[in-house]
């Protein structure tokens, strides 16, 4: 079964030349549990100033656990960590003192590692959701005069000049991400991918020496990608930050040659490769893409009808051959849809804005190919109710549901996958299903029943989160925005099976990143 993404034309460049310099982070015989279950078995590596490592290792293999103990999100059972950053060498031996724990100069926590220049972004992204993108990257500053209560008061002047300039700094670095006139937007109005790029500048301006990034690329188009590479090579090679990268399956390929050091989790252990051996691995096969995805839901006589959308974006529909003329589940018709006054979804010419139209019918699958920022996730969320429309009728049946609120569309059949936030993190798994009358639990989430959903890796979430959205039995469509976020090549598989059962009896959208603009 072919995964249904297309590859970038442009595949992994050559090796990075040899520009490493001395050891910033050691880590010795790391080690970690949960509930029994060994998930770090004395892992030890080095990792030198300037370099770029790749953590790859399946779902559960103890990649998030990694990076969150290297940042002090959490403390191993044993092991040690020895940091030389900025003149400083810091040693930390686990398990710790009560004395260490609790003096907050020698103790172990995120504020601490970020203080010596350690930091991270997350796969759930966290930015301030009613800041502005340019005060998410400026309150990031260390040391500023204006925390200083009195410094507030009786050096205002010297606290203006340097807020002016933090933002300026700002303001250059969203440029530099490719979100130039977006400064005042609020984080909660930028696409999944414009989220990870400004993540990624806020930990720059903390003052992170060293950055492990969640799947920095996951939800970028192709542009997008380039952009943050190129950051993420400036970083390495002008400004000698070392940087730690787990990545999504679908963009292992494209990262390799930008890396110097591939770091492979299994079983608790932890291997240290060569980008040139694992690039082997990862040959492209044949049939990616939408295209041929749909081709295979249609089945033998079917076609896979393509159109392009404003702005870059392409709906690609599978329509099964059947005898007689197939009924229609659900149909988009002129959809308009603005988010802080600009048009996100409709297309503005000298006639005025023209709306979306769209139809989906028994036994078919439409994916929906887009660049950031063109509207997948505001498209999807306007469908279920989560956003108001500003024009156009949404009909599921012969049920008009336009105006309806969205638990009433979620009861009628209408069933959304989030890119984010979709679980509750503070309940067990088996909460969230029961949450989401879930009759079939998938064996892949059966281990994980009476865990929380925050102890789970990025992988796990959204298994839990796909069986959620796909197994209630009054769904009548299934919107997914990117359901194969932070799984690995036999978890996609998995997903794709589980779709395509469904399409049978309930048609899909799935958004997924692309597009060249």
């Amino acid at each position: 079964m072919s995964l249904p993404e297309a590859h970038f034309e442009n595949q992994a460049p050559i090796d990075r030349p040899p520009t490493l310099g001395s050891v910033v982070l050691r880590a010795e015989g790391l080690t970690k549990s949960f509930g029994g279950h060994t998930v770090l078995d004395g892992v030890s590596v080095d990792l030198r100033k300037g370099e770029v490592v790749l953590l790859r290792g399946d779902n559960g293999s103890g990649k998030t656990t990694l990076l969150n103990i290297l940042t002090g999100n959490l403390e191993p059972d044993s092991g040690q960590i020895q940091i030389h950053l900025n003149g400083t060498d810091k040693v930390l031996s686990f398990p710790l003192s009560l004395w260490k724990r609790l003096n907050p100069f020698t103790g172990f926590g995120p504020e601490r590692m970020a203080q010596l220049g350690v930091a991270r972004t997350w796969q759930d992204i966290r930015l301030f959701s009613t800041q502005d993108l340019c005060n998410n990257i400026a309150v990031a500053e260390p040391n500023q005069l204006g925390e200083n209560p009195l410094w507030s008061l009786f050096r205002r002047r010297a606290v203006f000049r340097r807020e002016v300039k933090n933002v300026t700094v700002a303001k250059l670095m969203l440029a530099s991400l490719g979100l130039i006139g977006r400064e005042a937007s609020s984080a909660d109005r930028i696409s999944l991918g414009q989220s990870k790029r400004v993540a990624i500048a806020r930990a720059v301006r903390a003052g992170a020496k060293i950055l492990l990034l969640d799947e920095p690329l996951a939800g970028l188009d192709a542009s997008g990608v380039e952009q943050v590479l190129e950051l993420l090579g400036k970083l390495a090679d002008d400004d000698k930050v070392t940087l730690v990268i787990v990545e999504h399956v679908f963009n292992i390929e494209r990262i390799l040659g930008f890396v110097d050091t591939v770091w492979s989790l299994d079983n608790g252990q932890l291997r240290v490769e060569s980008p040139r051996e694992v690039r082997e691995e990862y040959v492209p096969e044949e049939g990616l893409g939408p295209v041929l995805w749909t081709l295979k839901v249609a089945g033998p006589g079917g076609k896979a009808n393509q159109e392009t959308l404003p702005g870059g974006a392409t709906l690609t529909i599978a329509v099964p051959k059947v005898g007689s003329s197939p009924a229609t589940v659900f149909e988009v018709k002129d959809l308009v849809v603005y988010r802080g006054g600009r048009l996100v979804i409709g297309a503005e010419d000298a006639s005025g804005v023209r709306g979306l139209s769209f139809t989906l019918k028994e036994g078919q699958m439409a994916v929906l190919q887009a660049p950031n920022g063109w509207g997948k996730t505001t498209l999807l969320e306007a469908i279920a109710g989560v956003i108001p429309i500003q024009r156009g009728t949404i009909t599921l049946g012969e049920t008009e549901v336009t105006c309806m609120p969205s638990w009433k569309r979620a009861g009628l059949g209408i069933s959304l996958l989030q890119a984010r936030n979709h679980t509750l993190p503070r309940l067990t798994v088996k909460e969230n299903l029961s949450l989401a009358r879930v009759q079939r639990i998938p064996a892949a989430i059966k281990p994980l029943l009476y865990r929380e959903v925050s102890s789970l890796s990025g992988g796990e979430k959204q298994k839990v989160a796909i069986a959620c959205a796909l197994d209630p039995p009054q769904s009548a469509i299934h919107l997914m925005d990117e359901p194969f976020a932070a799984l690995d090549d036999k978890s996609i598989r998995e997903v794709i099976g589980l779709i395509e059962q469904r399409i049978s009896r309930v048609p899909a959208l799935v958004a997924m990143p692309g597009g060249s603009t």
